[in-house]
């Protein structure tokens, strides 16, 4: 399981618990009413005008606190990986769901087919775009070769960024172009023993 997947787990978890919690003591505070009202005493007197409105301010701060997170976890553009170095980021044939950008380290694209290294990538390269856009399984398999900080862009954002932004898609189209005209070329130079 990615580090990805298991941070959005635990900031789900979060959010649940602090949802049941801000529940249960805006809950606490309706019983101390009701207790005051059914059974008026200094005791339920104490409960409800002064131990109550606290249960109802934490409940507030709680629920707010859930709310945001939730809302920055749901409107939250890119993703965050670390990955360790000889990590297999995707394989070839496996489907598109997102686009990396490389924060810090080097990947190498591998030809599986061949087991050749097609070329390596650094710090503001991206990769898994041709998939996306393609709408195609992955084309080429990714290796970390270092420690590797990626920024993860799901597809339908992704697709989005390229709409909505011309001239980045020009600049990803343009890399693209360059990758495949590359690649043709590659294939066409005869190899040693030929």
């Amino acid at each position: 399981m990615s580090e990805r997947i298991r941070a959005q787990r635990r900031s789900s978890r979060t959010i649940r618990v602090l949802s049941i919690v801000s529940l249960s003591l805006t809950l606490a505070a309706m019983l101390s009413g009701l207790l005051f009202v059914y059974r008026t005493t200094g005791g339920t007197l104490f409960l409800f005008s002064a131990v109550a409105p606290v249960f109802v301010i934490l409940a507030i701060t709680l629920f707010a606190v859930a709310q945001i997170l939730e809302f920055r976890q749901r409107h939250k553009l890119f993703e965050i990986e670390p990955s360790p170095e000889g990590w297999t980021v995707f394989r070839q044939g496996d489907p598109a769901d997102s686009a990396y950008f490389i924060r810090s380290g080097e990947v190498e694209v591998v030809d599986e087919e061949t087991g050749s290294i097609i070329r390596s990538l650094g710090p503001g390269d991206y990769f898994g775009e041709i998939a996306l856009i393609a709408d195609s399984p992955r084309s080429a398999t990714i290796r970390t070769v270092t420690k590797v900080e990626l920024a993860v862009l799901g597809k339908r954002n992704f697709l989005n960024m390229m709409r909505l932004l011309p001239t980045t898609e020009e600049a990803i189209l343009q890399t693209v172009q360059e990758r495949a005209t590359h690649d043709v070329e590659a294939k066409m130079e005869p190899r040693p023993g030929d």
